[in-house]
């Protein structure tokens, strides 16, 4: 693997991280789309909404969040386990894992 195409790997595995952190901070554990896109690009990641779906599905296939949609609006449900891996209590191949204290 080429630096370039591991540091990308590191990114994405960060992203998919703070997806999961900012659904786990909501009172109800839900964000839509748009409202991440634009809470990843705080946390400086500027990626397109086409990424914030593809890292939403990443995560859907391992149980750690689910994609619903209201209209054709899509609402991003932390799961329980999904909080667990924001947290650092579990580990998932493919999600940065959160340093301690942080």
């Amino acid at each position: 693997m080429s630096y370039n195409a591991e540091f990308q790997e590191r990114l994405a595995q960060d992203r998919r991280l703070v997806i999961l952190r900012f659904l786990a901070e909501e009172a109800d554990g839900r964000m839509s789309a748009s409202v991440m896109q634009d809470a990843l690009e705080l946390m400086a990641h500027r990626v397109p909404r086409v990424q914030v779906m593809e890292d939403a599905s990443y995560l859907e296939e391992r149980g750690l969040l689910r994609v619903e949609y209201v209209g054709t609006v899509p609402i991003f449900r932390v799961t329980s386990r999904g909080v667990e891996v924001a947290r650092g209590l579990v580990v998932v191949p493919g999600i940065k894992r959160p340093r301690l204290g942080d």
